[in-house]
């Protein structure tokens, strides 16, 4: 983390010798700039009822991507989800996940990977479902299901 700071305040220092442009004014136009991306995932049995959930918020600006890492017994879920802010102030969402699935019978991982974009309003909720939907089947069945929410980062705003 310290490391990244590092590169974004040498780069600001770096375009503030070559353009002449004030780090103030770079920072401001971040601040302003800023996203909250706000994740809830949730593992769903077969009724739909959630048996495991966790939320997170990170602080992003448009076209930098959050990861969400979820790892379980055999299975990897790797998910990031970028956010393009477009000319009219709504946000394109972008999500890419990569998932690897193994069984306690073989050693063997199979990879599954998938890419979906989706136009939402700032404050909308969409879902992504790094697995695909799964429906009725004869054994038990856990669907994982990202909500994902998108709003500027107003720190006056107590978000």
């Amino acid at each position: 983390m310290i490391k990244k700071i590092f590169v974004v305040v040498s780069l600001f220092l770096f375009h503030n010798l070559v353009y002449g442009v004030d780090i103030n004014d770079a920072l401001k136009y971040l601040e302003e700039n800023s996203l909250n991306i706000k994740i809830i995932t949730r593992v769903v049995d077969e009724q739909g009822l959630t048996i495991w959930n966790a939320n997170m918020s990170k602080i992003t600006i448009s076209g930098k991507s959050v990861k969400v890492k979820l790892q379980g017994v055999n299975i990897l879920v790797i998910t990031d989800i970028t956010p393009y802010i477009r000319y009219d102030n709504t946000i394109l969402l972008v999500s890419q996940g990569e998932v690897w699935i193994g069984s306690s019978e073989s050693d063997e991982m199979n990879h599954y990977s998938t890419i979906k974009s989706l136009p939402v309003s700032m404050g909308e909720s969409a879902l992504f479902f790094p697995l695909g939907v799964i429906k009725a089947v004869d054994r038990k069945i856990y669907n994982i299901e990202l909500e994902i929410q998108v709003n500027p980062n107003n720190r006056d705003s107590g978000e």
